[in-house]
């Protein structure tokens, strides 16, 4: 490929000076072909190099192969937990691999068209007083079987410092829920937030900037005493910091998926990585000093509604059902529900607490709420679902069957021994159970006096009262009633 320079050279010496392609061709030394093209060019400029032939890699060529296959793989994928050009440059690398990361990269953006980005403007912002907020979607591995979670984010703008939860939902309660952890990790509460229009923040878009918000979104704004911001619909480049921001948070943290047994687990983790992230941060803790200090009283979240209790002893909170005890059947209830929380009230208070069932048309029964019915109904034990064997230690129904073979009253008497739970502690009526298997003894009345020899057992020493303190006791005489004055009740009364 020639120069430009030396493209106006042979244009001039042709239509210029009248030289012939040999002539010009000798002085220049190019071929006489490729000065045919270049006179014959419309443009004068030299035309782009061009590949004939695919460009070889010895390096990386052993490993396309290995590229290919994870793109491939990450097309069945959801689009924003795919591998990013750093994580397939760091499965290379494990791999053997030893060029440089541009490498990689320019071999994977031949692979994708160019797009046009949008542009922004530059921004900077003051320590403590700005934050967005927004959800995001990833998928990770719940006892094995993949699932979405809503990841609900934070960030502070002044340090670009970001903190996130993950729900099985957008609900309002989760929305809260996220907003009292964020601002508890944090020890403070920023001075405003950004937000899109939410439908658990805000009722109505009006003209402009103006919005007519959910009254409990309200109170959650006052009282952390923080000012609110809305983008324009449809317009999420407005807050684009927090969605970047939950782009990273799933590529860090949700890929691979992690695998965990529970919401619950999954949060820990998350407060991990996110904790690890932040200390890299050289601005975070200067952010989080300049923030607004916590109200004294967490702010309620909760979700309330009015229920009443079936005679099943269960009340319904949206699809699903959650049992109270039976003495509260056919009375009107109020169900207090958190993100991970389900508790039932009556007069204000609490009667039953549960974890929030996530899927639909589910229940979650408490053995205990059904005793004193399972006492009066007790040859129903063994079919009804309240009593589940397979959430107690194997030992209760190893008795159980004894029992109730031994006894035709072995249910009533398993159940009282059920009751035990109540006043004493689960492991130690577990232990009785076993000793009372152990020694071949069957019934409420021998569990409860082998209970009874655990406590003392288990009872700790007391130090004997020392002499001194004796003495200093006053000695308290008690004289005994003259009983003889009685007898005249016996002998009919009298003077």
């Amino acid at each position: 490929m020639i120069k430009m320079a030396q493209l106006e050279d042979i244009r001039k010496m042709y239509f210029m000076e009248d030289l012939s392609i040999r002539e010009i061709s000798r002085r220049t030394g190019i071929h006489r072909d490729t000065i045919s093209k270049y006179i014959s060019m419309e443009e004068s400029k030299p035309p782009k190099y061009k590949l004939t032939k695919e460009r070889k890699h010895p390096v990386l060529g052993p490993y396309i192969p290995l590229i290919k296959q994870i793109i491939k793989e990450d097309k069945t994928r959801h689009r924003k937990q795919r591998h990013t050009g750093t994580k397939i440059f760091e499965i290379l690398k494990s791999e053997g691999f030893t060029d440089g990361y541009n490498t990689v990269m320019d071999y994977l953006l031949r692979k994708e068209y160019r797009k046009q980005k949008e542009a922004f403007l530059p921004l900077e912002f003051e320590l403590g007083t700005y934050a967005e907020v927004d959800w995001t979607e990833a998928y990770f591995y719940l006892k094995g079987k993949e699932t979405k979670a809503h990841i609900f984010v934070m960030k502070l703008r002044g340090s670009g410092g970001f903190y996130v939860r993950a729900y099985p939902f957008e609900k309002q309660e989760a929305f809260f829920d996220g907003h009292i952890k964020c601002f508890e990790f944090m020890n403070g509460v920023p001075y405003k937030i950004a937000y899109d229009n939410l439908k658990t923040a805000v009722k109505k878009i009006l003209e402009g900037s103006n919005r007519e918000e959910q009254e409990q979104f309200i109170s959650l704004r006052t009282h952390y005493l923080y000012e609110s911001t809305f983008c324009r619909p449809a317009k999420g480049s407005d807050k684009g910091g927090v969605e970047n921001a939950g782009k990273e948070a799933v590529r860090r943290f949700f890929v691979p998926y992690p695998e965990v047994d529970s919401f619950e687990e999954l949060n820990e983790y998350l407060h991990k990585e996110c904790v690890k992230l932040l200390e890299k941060n050289p601005k975070w803790e200067a952010e989080k000093a300049a923030l607004r200090p916590l109200p004294a009283i967490r702010f309620d979240g909760a979700r309330y509604k009015e229920a009443k209790v079936n005679r099943y002893s269960m009340v319904q909170f949206e699809t699903n059902r959650y049992s109270v005890p039976t003495v509260y059947v056919g009375e009107k209830v109020t169900v207090r529900a958190t993100a991970n929380e389900v508790k039932i009230l009556y007069k204000g208070a609490i009667i039953a607490s549960h974890p929030r069932i996530y899927g639909r048309n589910q229940e979650h029964i408490t053995l205990d709420h059904y005793l004193e019915l399972l006492l009066q109904k007790s040859r129903a034990l063994d079919n009804t679902k309240v009593y589940k064997p397979q959430t107690m230690a194997p030992i209760y129904e190893q008795y159980r069957r004894i029992l109730n073979a031994r006894s035709p009253k072995g249910n009533r008497e398993f159940v009282r021994i059920l009751m035990l739970h109540r006043d004493y502690p689960p492991a130690l009526v577990t232990e009785a159970v076993e000793t009372a298997m152990a020694y071949n003894v069957y019934g409420y009345d021998g569990v409860l006096n082998i209970l009874g020899q655990l406590l003392v057992s288990n009872r700790p020493k007391m130090n004997p009262v020392s002499k001194d303190k004796l003495n200093n006791i006053p000695e308290v005489v008690v004289i005994p009633p003259d009983l003889s004055k009685y007898k005249i009740l016996m002998s009919g009364g009298g003077q």
